[in-house]
């Protein structure tokens, strides 16, 4: 838990023998959230005072925390299904050996401020799995706990709205409305001076110890100086900006882009939307339902421009960039190579990149090709030793054709993913949504029944008609929005329906393979689109001569010049017994296995 850190000073304040509570007490967990990560960041009280209040209801509940116990969480308060550390939270008082029985929170809008369903849904199944709940700030029954959380939520929401509202008018007014000074400026107020009026009076000056590296960055574009030069030419001769270590291509690509260097401040540009998660999780619901932030821009007239010094003239800014655009991009490789875009270090996280390089030996010449990381590939050197990858380069034909013979042996078997497809089906996150789902239905069973019992109390003078009205207005909202939840749960959960759907899709993956030439030495292109069809990443240890495949066809394997050997380690991994395989060399080989074929595959519905 990163953010962990920050805290710990006041833990460790307030903990005896590493332990929040009562030093005799029975083991508890902790949960602790602050509303987004720069709380968390910046140094406010928001977790000190929470870790406060854990520790005196702990010690009066005689309950005891220990440090390993405390799960804390940055993120927004209305998505609770991925904040990490709550979902790991859930995780462990589901498990029947869980080793705690009690979990600590300060207030109930800690837990989630969504008052709609979230809170109800996740104190139920707490309840339902036997945890013990003990707020510091506890309620005197069901009906003031609905109202703090719609009022936790509500205030929330008029909170985000005030901000906004104040940004666009500041904007208007021609301020600035950055929270931190951009790179080449500082703060400061309408009459030029730096201050504590400068946060209210926002308006840019330019920083010339940080303008001059602008300066420089633009002269060389103009000058025909690639990025990754100038990357290594300002190493040394300027600090980078306070936010990074190391000068780099893209950061350099930043600069001459950023309009603000000709004078041009752009507010109310961006916005927040909920996207599809990019990376691959372990089962193919998740890969439908998990959403996460993502900043876009806005429509262009919907921009506010607001004028500020400009650090270099329109002319360079305009030149610099056309130059830009006419380089990036634009090359082509000489040479394809079947897996780019695909391959990830093991080691370092970074692309492995496709090489072509031609050597002469004996007047005769060579072409090697082959895959390397690009955490170690044409960087500074201070910037590959911060990086520290230790992959070697490892040969294109003879990863290439390893990872299509995995792949060819799936799709000679499409029983392979449909037995996947169906342990999905039966899995966890499936079965998750269903208990959300069912817990959703009877919440709003229970809301039209207490439609119907106002109703009656109506019809014998219990409430006036405006006051009907207004009880009637406020339940049929709920009614609404519980209903909505359970429409978009209901999307997410695969039906059986879907699942025979499913089934469908992926035997006319396979046929169609078939149809397109699925022979083992198949064209490159034929191989290049089975391949990105069914195949998120590849985990690749060149070292260790291993690669994990991952995507709708999941497996761990060794290659080497004799073929490919699955390494599942029962979780993983193609596994035919005694099929052949052909090896780089043109020879078969058999592909030895440590399992039958249900045990080597992993589950799309296993984590």
């Amino acid at each position: 838990m990163p953010i962990h850190d920050f805290f710990k000073s006041a833990f460790d304040a307030l903990s005896v023998n590493d332990a929040l509570g009562h030093p005799n007490g029975e083991i508890a967990f902790g949960y602790l959230r602050v509303s987004s990560s720069g709380q968390a960041e910046d140094g406010r009280s928001g977790l000190p005072r929470q870790v406060t209040h854990l520790h005196e209801i702990a010690s009066k509940q005689r309950l005891r925390i220990p440090w390993g116990y405390v799960f804390a969480d940055d993120d927004s308060g209305f998505d609770f299904v991925h904040r990490p550390d709550l979902s790991r939270l859930r995780q462990e008082y589901r498990n029947p050996e869980r080793s705690a029985h009690a979990v600590v929170i300060e207030h109930l809008d800690r837990l989630s401020r969504n008052a709609d369903w979230h809170q109800g849904f996740l104190l139920d199944e707490m309840k339902q799995f036997g945890l013990k709940v003990v707020f510091w700030k506890t309620f005197s029954s069901r009906i003031e706990q609905a109202v703090m959380g719609a009022i936790a939520q509500d205030d929330m929401e008029k909170a985000k709205q005030r901000m906004m509202e104040g940004n666009l008018h500041k904007a208007r007014s021609g301020r600035v409305t950055a929270k931190v000074a951009a790179y080449g400026y500082k703060f400061v107020d309408s009459m030029g001076q730096e201050g504590p009026a400068a946060k209210r009076d926002t308006h840019y000056a330019i920083r010339e110890d940080e303008a001059e590296p602008i300066r420089y960055i633009y002269r060389k574009v103009i000058e025909g100086y690639p990025m990754r030069r100038i990357a290594v030419m300002l190493e040394g001769k300027y600090p980078p900006p306070k936010r990074f270590k190391y000068w780099e291509p893209k950061m350099v690509a930043k600069i001459i882009k950023k309009p603000l260097y000709k004078g041009e401040f752009i507010a109310h540009q961006m916005m927040e939307i909920k996207v599809p998660a990019k990376k691959q999780p372990d089962n193919l619901t998740e890969a439908t339902e998990k959403l996460v932030a993502k900043r876009v821009q806005r429509p262009r007239d919907e921009w506010i421009v607001v004028p500020v010094p400009a650090i270099v003239s329109l002319e360079d800014w305009e030149k610099a960039n056309q130059l830009v655009a006419n380089n990036i991009g634009r090359r082509k490789p000489k040479h394809p190579f079947l897996l780019t875009g695909l391959v990830i270090c093991a080691t370092c996280g970074y692309q492995y990149i496709g090489r072509r390089k031609v050597e002469r030996r004996e007047e005769k010449e060579y072409v090697l090709t082959n895959y390397r990381c690009a955490g170690r590939a044409n960087r500074v050197k201070a910037v590959r030793e911060k990086i520290g990858c230790d992959q070697k380069q490892t040969s294109m034909r003879r990863l290439d054709e390893s990872v299509w013979t995995a792949i060819y042996e799936v799709l000679l078997h499409p029983e392979i993913m449909i037995d996947a497809l169906e342990r999905e089906y039966q899995g966890e996150t499936n079965n998750q949504l269903r208990a959300q789902i069912d817990f959703l239905e009877r919440q709003i069973r229970e809301a039209k029944q207490e439609d119907g019992k106002m109703y009656k109390a109506y019809l014998m003078d219990a409430f006036d008609a405006d006051e009907y009205s207004e009880h009637r207005s406020a339940l049929k909202d709920r009614l609404y929005k519980l209903q909505d939840e359970a429409r978009k749960l209901t999307e997410k959960l695969m039906s059986p329906e879907e699942l025979e759907e499913k089934k469908q899709e992926i035997y006319m993956i396979c046929q169609n393979a078939e149809k397109s030439g699925l022979v083992f030495d198949a064209p490159f292109d034929v191989q290049k689109n089975i391949i990105t069809t069914i195949v998120d990443k590849i985990i690749l240890d060149a070292n260790a001569s291993t690669f994990e495949i991952q995507g709708v066809l999941r497996g761990q394997y060794l290659f080497n010049d004799d073929g490919i050997v699955d390494i599942g380690n029962g979780g993983g991994g193609l596994g035919i017994k005694g099929s052949v395989i052909c090896n780089p060399k043109g020879r078969g080989s058999s592909l030895r296995s440590t399992g039958s074929l249900q045990e080597k595959l992993v589950s799309l519905g296993h984590g």
